[in-house]
């Protein structure tokens, strides 16, 4: 159960989950809104009928959604013809656990950082009693990396037992096919024939922290003027960051290029890819990237990126003033978050940011290290093997 299958991570998640699943298990898809579906699946839609909404935090449309999922999901488990249902994200899991029918096990996957949640004011403080209140009645609770474990034990008292951690899998067979796929026309104009490709990829909400990429190529593109920054995505903020754009003289050196239903030949073509995000549950993209062989930069931020970067490193550090070079990629320390003028000094953690890109333009040996370490960590998070956690977790508490 999720909302739909054509935006966000969580989504696209459970959507390649079922791909991998087993074809033994029969697969249903209860969204609230199936006119789009972008993402490939397997399985049966349920469509709850529920029209997109401008404003999907509007709380009186999150009523009329979690009402209508209640009643619907309440039927279906009574029918006996569920084993388990797997939810995604807060309203979802809550209307998961409050259904609970016996022989159906209600499995809840939590996707964010909860506590660093860039969401405020009484949507804020219900998701987290919420939280507080259900998950202990979930029969589990997943969490996609060992932070956003941390988080739930630490900020809401859900019990150690009920938590555990399974990484998202990724199909890099599938992901390496797709990246070797011909440029557009309109794609062909975002490279240049010579110099060094970033990029970087991602919704254009604020936390992605986007801004504070482009502010840093003021002081990248002095040293290097043929660097180009490719942002995959669009959003909300994109009037704000095409005019920051403008304002820091950079239209020749960063383009907004909006959607790509296919990233990964994007990706394949670039030389670096940099996370600048203030706060993640697991970064899809930046394995994504990974899985396209490209040398990684991230902000370290609460879950996630340091995971996958320095799994040998304790979750709970941070890196700080300076970005550090890690096994598998280089750690930045997180923005503030705090929108600047284009003509404000860059922050410190702006610096860092820069100051780790630069390090990678300026040493083509240390790159390709980086690119040979990328493809061998996220081997690593093949989805194959994520699904064998899942098929034992179903196996464990369905008894199948």
């Amino acid at each position: 159960m999720v909302s739909t299958l054509n935006t966000g991570g969580a989504q696209r998640a459970l959507a390649n989950m079922s791909l991998v699943f087993p074809d033994a298990y029969e697969i249903d898809f209860l969204l609230n809104d199936a006119q789009n579906i972008c993402y490939e699946h397997r399985g049966n839609i349920i469509d709850l009928g529920l029209p997109p909404q401008t404003d999907k935090t509007n709380l009186l449309y999150q009523w009329k959604v979690f009402v209508r999922r209640y009643r619907e999901l309440k039927r279906r488990k009574k029918s006996g013809k569920y084993i388990a249902c797997i939810s995604a994200l807060t309203s979802a899991n809550a209307v998961n656990i409050l259904t609970k029918t016996k022989g159906c096990k209600s499995i809840v996957s939590i996707r964010n950082y909860t506590s660093k949640s860039p969401i405020r004011g009484l949507k804020r403080r219900i998701e987290e009693t919420a939280i507080r209140l259900l998950y202990n009645r979930a029969d589990i609770a997943v969490a996609v990396s060992e932070s956003v474990r941390y988080d739930l034990i630490q900020n809401y008292g859900v019990k150690p037992e009920k938590a555990v951690t399974i990484y998202n899998g990724y199909d890099l067979d599938k992901i390496r096919t797709l990246s070797q796929d011909y440029l557009r026309e309109n794609e062909r104009k975002w490279f240049r024939k010579t110099g060094i490709t970033l990029v970087t990829a991602g919704r254009l909400t604020n936390e992605k922290g986007h801004w504070h990429l482009i502010r840093a190529m003021r002081q990248i593109t002095p040293e290097f003027p043929d660097t180009r920054l490719l942002i995959l995505g669009e959003g909300e903020l994109e009037p704000a960051l095409r005019k920051l754009i403008a304002d820091c003289g950079l239209q020749d050196h960063v383009v907004l290029c909006g959607f790509v239903k296919n990233p990964y030949h994007i990706l394949s073509r670039c030389d670096l890819y940099v996370m600048p995000s203030l706060t993640e549950g697991f970064p899809n993209a930046l394995v994504e990237a990974m899985c396209c062989g490209l040398p990684v930069i991230s902000a370290d931020f609460d879950s996630g990126a340091r995971e996958i970067l320095a799994p040998e490193t304790p979750i709970t550090k941070k890196t700080q003033n300076r970005y550090e070079a890690e096994r598998y990629g280089l750690l930045c320390p997180v923005c503030d978050g705090m929108r600047y003028a284009a003509q404000d000094p860059l922050t410190a953690q702006e610096r860092a940011m820069a100051d780790a890109v630069t390090a990678l333009l300026r040493d083509d040996a240390m790159r390709r290290r980086y690119a040979e370490r990328a493809q061998e960590r996220a081997g690593e998070l093949d989805g194959k093997a994520m699904m064998q956690s899942w098929i034992k977790l179903l196996q464990e508490s369905v008894h199948v």
